[in-house]
């Protein structure tokens, strides 16, 4: 892998906090920074307790979220300036459930940077998505309606070119290249020895067609109509906000392709695997129902059931090729099993033409 070294500033203090609020919040001071987690994955992240000079917050809350690139970081760089590029000029003129952001600083090139958002943990009745926490069926479909309109807003692709041209489809998309250029070796590795191994069966699961099949999803998510994809839809990339709504947090994967990616990591990896198989078909039937009351034309139910069994492919290789340390190996686990299971049920490599042996 070709290492990216994005350098920068790493002190988390009162004048780098009021440096960054400085442009959005002028009124608030600083006095004081207490980091409460710190975790690194794709991204540094660090929850702060913020004290401030009296009479001086400017409405900010006491506790922050603070995300920024990793000092090193091994993965196209690409995936940063899109996560920068959609909490800065995306999102803000989207009708969906999203954090508020009070900061964000980035280099000319979008790749260093730090984003102050709210801490969505202190949300009155919320909560994060959480791998090992399987959501209800209500809490899938409150993130499915923040699906719908974030699909809606850009169906069909004329405002993805008009707007964010920038956006790259499956086949030029910068991660996903990268995937299959390393995905073979990793999941070679992962499945040879270690935690995930007991988990694929090699017989149903050869890795020669896992990687056959994943070039033939890329392709046919590169088919229309496309929309505006989060990419990265786990259960770990949402959260519930109290009120019946659902959102979405990191969007490094953002990409432009077919609605079903979103859609069916988000039901395979959120929901365990007997609450899926209950209640997918009638998830899927209120999305497509909310995109016809959105002023979308579905696809018919057929075409969407069988973009549904194709694309469970994705979360496999996701969570095959995510290496050791990202997420907990309890997560990680969790995640391959469900879509593992998710994908013998559904015939997933047969619904893309490949023999499963």
């Amino acid at each position: 892998m070709v290492e990216t070294l994005v350098d920068q500033a790493r002190e988390v203090d009162a004048p780098r906090l009021n440096a960054l609020l400085r442009s959005r919040h002028p009124d608030a001071e600083v006095v004081g920074v207490r980091v409460l987690d710190e975790s690194d994955g794709s991204a540094s992240r660090l929850r702060l307790a913020v004290d401030y000079a009296p009479g001086r917050d400017a409405g900010l809350p006491p506790t922050i979220f603070l995300k920024r690139n990793l000092a090193r970081f091994t993965f196209p760089p690409e995936m940063y300036a899109t996560e920068v590029r959609i909490y800065r000029d995306v999102l803000p003129g989207l009708d969906i459930e999203s954090p508020e952001v009070f900061a964000i600083e980035a280099a000319p090139d979008d790749v260093r940077f730090t984003i102050l958002m709210e801490d969505l943990a202190t949300r009155p009745g919320g909560r994060l998505g959480i791998v090992t926490e399987p959501a209800t069926p209500e809490e899938v479909a409150a993130v499915l309606d923040t699906l719908v309109s974030l699909h809606a807003a850009y169906w069909g692709g004329d405002r993805l070119d008009r707007e964010l041209p920038w956006m790259r489809g499956p086949t030029e998309h910068a991660a996903m290249r990268f995937w299959q250029e390393i995905g073979p070796r990793l999941t070679h590795r992962h499945l040879d020895g270690g935690h995930r191994a007991a988990l694929v069966d090699n017989r149903r699961w050869p890795e020669e067609a896992l990687w056959v099949g994943f070039e033939r999803l890329v392709n046919a998510d590169a088919g229309g109509p496309h929309t505006l994809l989060h990419g990265d839809v786990h259960a770990g990339n949402v959260y519930f906000d109290g009120r019946g709504a659902g959102g979405l947090i990191d969007w490094q994967l953002a990409l432009r392709g077919s609605w079903a990616l979103d859609v069916t990591y988000l039901l395979v990896t959120a929901l365990d695997p007997a609450a899926r198989a209950a209640h997918e078909r009638d998830l899927l039937a209120g999305y497509l129902s909310g995109l016809r009351a959105a002023g979308v034309d579905p696809p018919p139910w057929d075409e969407a059931w069988l973009r549904y069994r194709q694309n469970v492919l994705y979360g496999i290789a996701m969570w095959l090729i995510t290496p050791d340390g990202v997420h907990s190996d309890e997560a990680q686990d969790l995640s391959l099993q469900r879509c593992v299971v998710a994908g013998e049920a559904l015939g997933t490599l047969t619904a893309l033409g490949v023999d499963d042996g």
